[in-house]
């Protein structure tokens, strides 16, 4: 299966709507728990005639006290040919939210990367802002976050960057049965030089198939329209893992 099938399929699945042609009931209404951990794996290796391996890690987390909501996510993959490595990518992500009212709230945030293959040694994101619950559904939710930032961006080529950034982003969860789908938009806009933008595009679909594993797809797009001299624009990058989860009994407490 190509990327661009995965994609069409994971965007068919995100169509409102879509969840019903995965179950003819709409799923009922769960409390979220106290917390939630997720750890994905996946691992394609060849030998013989060729010689490579492909490896992905990824994590995710959620702590929802009183006061403050914690996410945090992490992702590594890897990738060799014949002993050397064609591709190695590392990124993560923790934002606290708390809530001020139904639809507002305070966000911060610190994101991380380092991509040598884009020419980033490290690249580090702190904003902070508001949190927006735009919508709020059974089979559909809408979350935002509009923030400003501080961009650091060590380079391979060239000298670093330093520059203030802004953070617009939209994400959207809808479950089906068994599972869900998320679709996530990012906007970084570079208040230094405007032509420096970037901006993220993400699609995931993950069904469970007991209490602990789970499958997950997942499509990663990502723009920069100033890249590293030498380096291209765009990135893509589709995984598929086996997920492990653990979730707490006792259920977060309500909003206020």
């Amino acid at each position: 299966m190509t990327a661009r099938s995965i994609c069409l399929l994971l965007i068919a699945l995100s169509l409102p709507g879509a969840e019903v042609a995965l179950a003819q009931t709409p799923p009922a209404k769960e409390p979220l728990p106290l917390w939630d951990v997720q750890v994905g794996a996946s691992f394609v290796g060849t030998t013989g005639n060729s010689d490579t391996s492909s490896t992905g890690i990824d994590f995710a987390g959620h702590r929802r006290g009183d006061v403050w909501k914690i996410d945090s996510t992490a992702t590594a993959v890897r990738t060799s040919d014949q002993g050397m490595t064609t591709a190695e990518r590392y990124l993560g992500m923790v934002r606290g939210q708390r809530t001020l009212t139904p639809l507002v709230g305070v966000s911060v945030g610190e994101r991380l990367e380092r991509d040598r293959f884009s020419g980033i040694d490290l690249r580090s994101i702190l904003d902070a802002g508001l949190s927006w619950a735009l919508l709020r559904r059974t089979d559909w939710t809408l979350d935002g976050v509009t923030g400003l930032g501080w961009n650091h961006e060590s380079r391979t080529v060239g000298a670093d960057l330093n520059d203030p950034v802004g953070t617009l982003q939209l994400l959207s969860r809808i479950p089906f049965a068994g599972g869900e789908t998320t679709q996530r938009v990012t906007y970084y806009p570079d208040f230094s030089a405007t032509s420096a933008y970037r901006t993220e595009a993400e699609v995931t679909a993950q069904a469970s198939m007991t209490t602990r594993l789970a499958l997950k797809i997942g499509y990663l797009f990502r723009y920069s329209n100033a890249p590293v001299p030498g380096f291209k624009k765009t990135d893509n990058t589709t995984t598929a893992s086996v997920v492990l989860q653990w979730r707490a009994t006792t259920p977060a407490p309500a909003a206020p």
